[in-house]
């Protein structure tokens, strides 16, 4: 699909993509801009009134006094979303973002306007399809450095991606850049605790199936030690939504992959959408 051809909501009008993101740079829209994504499943956007719920409470941090109200933003994402549609192929879905940020003032007396920039894009199922079935390789670095790829060993873990899998200064693991991490020891989830990570929405989603699945969740502070002889590990985020973690600083998490727990939660949450995902991804990314 051509991004070209996808057409996009700036400041209360629908227009090509391009000419919009075009006029959101010139307005300084994307330098500093708060922003939030949702993806859809089957066209539908996932939680989308949660996720503009998280934008809209970062308003008042950033000082961004915005005269649109959730339910406005969500009427213009559908709105993106509904034009666009017709250009999503089957088995195919996309990633919807909406960017909010002051413009920039002409003299230090103006206020500057608020701006509200929403596309939607292709989800890439090639950045991570081959993780449910290989899962990722975590390392716990001492910066916020992003890891480069493996260039040692199997094929196959040459091929996992990446990630950084951060910790306080006293070594309580917290989450990865863009995800949060879970581990699973004797069929309980242990959830790091939250006040030192930012809880995505994918995060609640697992939590809210484990609670239906009457999986038992434990919250608190974890270490290396911990995820070393951790059953299975995990991390969720809105693109993927679960992917299993094969080794954290290269040592083997279970003997399963995905992990029995993992499993049971990825079956859930393709019942909760009634969308295969995992399939979908995979047949996409070997088209």
């Amino acid at each position: 699909m051509e991004q070209g051809g996808l057409q996009a909501y700036l400041n209360g009008k629908m227009m090509p993509y391009e000419d919009a993101r075009a006029s959101a740079q010139s307005k300084g829209l994307q330098e500093g801009g708060l922003y939030d994504r949702a993806r859809t499943f089957n066209g539908k956007a996932f939680k989308l009134r949660r996720h503009l719920e998280r934008l809209i409470n970062s308003f008042a941090f950033a000082q961004i006094e915005s005269s649109m109200s959730m339910v406005d933003l969500e009427e213009a994402t559908l709105k993106v979303l509904e034009t666009n549609l017709p250009l999503l192929s089957d088995g195919s879905e996309f990633v919807v973002t909406q960017l909010v940020s002051r413009g920039l003032a002409s003299s230090l007396d103006e206020t500057p306007e608020v701006n509200v920039f929403i596309y939607c894009e292709p989800l890439e199922f090639r950045e991570f399809a081959a993780g449910y079935l290989t899962g990722v390789r975590l390392i716990t670095p001492t910066t916020y450095g992003v890891p480069r790829q493996g260039s040692e060993g199997t094929r196959e873990e040459r091929e996992q991606q990446t990630l950084s899998l951060m910790s306080t200064p006293e070594g309580i693991l917290t989450e990865c850049e863009g995800a949060n991490f879970m581990l699973v020891e004797d069929g309980r989830i242990k959830l790091p605790d939250r006040s030192n990570v930012l809880p995505g929405i994918s995060m609640e989603t697992v939590l809210e199936l484990a609670e239906g699945l009457g999986i038992p969740i434990d919250e608190g502070e974890y270490s290396t030690y911990h995820a070393y002889k951790a059953d299975e590990a995990f991390i969720s985020s809105t693109r993927h939504c679960m992917l299993p973690v094969a080794t954290i600083n290269g040592l083997r998490v279970g003997t399963e992959l995905p992990g029995p727990v993992t499993r049971r939660l990825l079956e859930a949450w393709r019942d909760l959408v009634e969308v295969d995902f995992v399939r979908e991804a995979l047949d996409a990314s070997r088209s």
